[in-house]
C-alpha cells in the first residue's frame, strides 16, 4: 500500500481525470501557483496525488500556492517518460 504526501486539491481532480495520461493512472502536467510562476513536469498519480516533480526532491511548494493545472505538448506525450524521484513509499 503507498501513503501518499501530497493531494491534489479537490476542486482540480475533475479537470485531472479528463488530461491525457502518459502511463496507466500517470498524468504529466503543469502547475501554474498563486504568483504566476510555473512548475513544469509534475506528476500525478490516479488524478489524485501529486507524486513527482522532475529535478526536485521534494514538492517545491506548498498545495495552498497551487492556482491552476494544464497539459502543455509535452505533458501529453513526454519525451523523457522515466528518472522519476519519488516522494512516497511503500508500506
Amino acid at each position: 500500500m503507498m501513503n501518499f504526501k501530497y493531494r491534489l486539491p479537490s476542486k482540480f481532480e475533475k479537470k485531472a481525470s479528463e488530461m491525457e495520461e502518459f502511463a496507466n493512472g500517470a498524468t504529466q502536467i503543469t502547475i501554474r501557483l498563486q504568483d504566476g510562476s510555473e512548475v513544469s513536469n509534475v506528476l500525478l498519480s490516479d488524478s489524485t496525488y501529486i507524486i513527482a516533480a522532475r529535478g526536485f526532491k521534494d514538492l517545491p511548494f506548498s498545495i495552498d500556492e497551487i492556482n491552476d493545472i494544464f497539459q502543455s505538448e509535452d505533458d501529453k506525450n513526454p519525451c523523457q517518460r522515466g528518472g522519476w524521484d519519488y516522494w512516497d513509499e511503500w508500506k
